[in-house]
């Protein structure tokens, strides 16, 4: 299909806005990557069904796939004006509800923790729970639901004394049968835990790494040691004859890099090492979203471990919302990161992602933002691009001229396109809406983010239903591959693939008969090409 044949893709300006919390209500036709924007302080549960929080400091909100149905004045929330923004996890009134219940549950892989385990936990504590109150009921406590014995008894009963008390015997039963309901709890969390990452029965890794052995970040090292390029288990990685460096960027975001679980079930180095490994066989560039939990000095550690230094280069990504504290945190660890490494290990800066569409900065605020990072990098002697992300439909000639590079966010999914048109769809879409704004040096338009889900439903773009739509799907995903990869390394189209592993941790984000937001990657969470995907390998080219 030629460009001209393709319509050009819709304004969200043409359509009304969305139920902020996913209730009802129509979609805009290409609100088509992203979630709510984060303000607050306690994370949204990674098992839970609803939809997200969008007053969480949770940065990586921010870019899950979601089909955008959130009311943008949302960031119209002054965080200013809230008397604690909790950011301070070491004083957090609650731990973190994205960790499991049980510590033993924790785990360093990219699969996520069980839902069996958890429910399990839940039902032996809401027992337990009764048990308890019904207990201080007796022996004094408030009234309870649970004291089925109101009112003066005429003799003691067999559980109790003749003061009205338990009897020691009956105490000792109580205590045992809390014993039982905890022990049942803590076993059933285990295997349900086991259960969902696939290490119960011959499941688990296929590639035969122990990045799914279900290890803690310490348990790992404990176990392999700092993996390297001499790594058995690395080598093997790289050996991987399917994969292709045929992607001249790649979104990458550590599993356990969200701040501040990350403080309680920190990223793994090793299973990072493995990450790059794989990346290192796709592409050149490695894109980051944010610099919470190490995750930058980590994927440059293995870098070096894997002798790549001269091979991949690393987008620094800093997380900006409209949270001043999580600003100033993530602005701070930048500084830090590049005070230690320098700026050689580094392709350039990007500086907020989507924060226009968020509504939580303005052009004029972000341009200063931009502005400050360019002269302190100067005062450090440090010659960086500074550059942000938005929607490719968010970009306008004041916003081009702040940045120093034009990067767009184009999902061709969210727009509805049938999978063989969706190469010409996002090449009419990047040429006639942002075309205007390119760079005159071509290396610096690049399109930020574009991929495929490989399952989930059918996406009708801003129409309640269609005929064809934008199916989830792996042979969806190998036609738009096969459309585009190798027509946009011979025209020398810069873009970044989102995403290579699929991320169970944005499942949160998914709607009924709309399940696609944790399988955006080109592998599964254990690093193995999924069944049918078949990346191009453009006769024998790379970038």
């Amino acid at each position: 299909m030629s460009d001209n044949q393709v319509p050009l893709p819709p304004s969200r300006s043409a359509h009304g806005g969305h139920n902020p919390y996913n209730q009802g209500g129509g979609g805009h036709p290409y609100e088509y990557y992203g979630a709510p924007g984060v303000h607050g302080s306690q994370p949204s549960s990674v098992h839970s069904f609803a939809p997200p929080d969008p007053y969480v400091d949770d940065p990586y909100q921010g870019y899950s796939s979601s089909t955008r149905s959130v009311d943008r004045r949302l960031g119209e929330v002054n965080p200013d004006e809230i008397a604690d923004d909790g950011d301070d996890v070491l004083h957090h009134p609650m731990p973190s509800k994205r960790n499991s219940m049980l510590s033993s549950a924790q785990t360093s892989d990219r699969g996520q923790r069980g839902a069996a385990g958890v429910a399990g936990a839940a039902a032996g504590g809401g027992v337990i729970g009764g048990l308890l109150s019904s207990n201080a009921n007796a022996t004094g406590g408030g009234g309870s639901g649970y004291d089925l014995a109101e009112g003066a008894q005429e003799k003691p009963g067999r559980f109790r004394g003749s003061d009205g008390h338990f009897t020691k015997k009956c105490r000792l039963t109580i205590i045992a049968i809390v014993a039982v309901f905890i022990a049942g709890a803590i076993v059933a969390a285990v295997l349900g835990s086991m259960a969902a990452n696939g290490r119960l029965g011959g499941g688990g890794n296929k590639s035969g790494s122990n990045s799914g052995s279900g290890d803690s970040a310490d348990q790992d090292t404990n176990k392999n040691g700092d993996l390297d390029i001499n790594s058995a288990e690395i080598k093997k990685l790289m050996s991987n004859t399917k994969l292709h460096k045929v992607f001249p960027g790649m979104d990458y975001t550590p599993i356990n890099s969200q701040y501040p679980d990350c403080m309680h079930n920190p990223p793994s180095q090793n299973n990072i090492t493995r990450d790059v490994a794989v990346l290192s066989k796709l592409t050149n560039k490695i894109r980051l979203y944010g610099t919470d939990c190490n995750q930058t000095q980590m994927v440059l550690h293995a870098i070096d471990r894997l002798n790549l230094k001269n091979d991949v280069k690393v987008w620094l990504g800093v997380w900006q919302d409209g949270n001043k504290t999580t600003n100033a945190r993530q602005l701070s660890q930048m500084w830090d990161i590049l005070d230690e490494y320098g700026g050689d290990q580094f392709e350039g800066l990007i500086v907020a992602n989507e924060i226009l569409f968020r509504e939580e900065m303005a052009i004029t605020e972000l341009g200063t933002l931009l502005s400050g990072v360019r002269t302190n990098l100067t005062s450090r002697k440090i010659n960086l691009p500074v550059a942000t992300s938005d929607l490719g439909d968010d970009w306008t000639q004041a916003l081009a001229d702040e940045s120093d590079y034009i990067m767009a966010n184009i999902h061709p999914f969210f727009s509805g396109t049938a999978a063989e048109d969706a190469a010409a769809w996002t090449m009419n879409f990047w040429k006639t809406r942002d075309g205007p704004l390119w760079k005159s040096d071509s290396k610096k338009n690049i399109i930020s983010e574009t991929g495929w889900p490989s399952g989930g439903g059918t996406n009708c773009g801003g129409a309640t239903s269609c005929a064809k739509g934008s199916v989830a799907g792996v042979s969806q995903m190998n036609q738009f591959m096969k459309d585009w990869i190798c027509p946009a390394l011979n025209n020398g189209t810069q873009y970044f693939w989102f995403s290579a592993f699929d991320e169970p941790w944005k499942i949160r984000f998914n709607e009924k008969g709309k399940e696609w937001e944790d399988k955006w990657g080109l592998m599964d969470v254990n690093r193995n090409l999924k069944d049918g995907l078949e990346i191009p390998d453009c006769g024998g080219k790379t970038v």
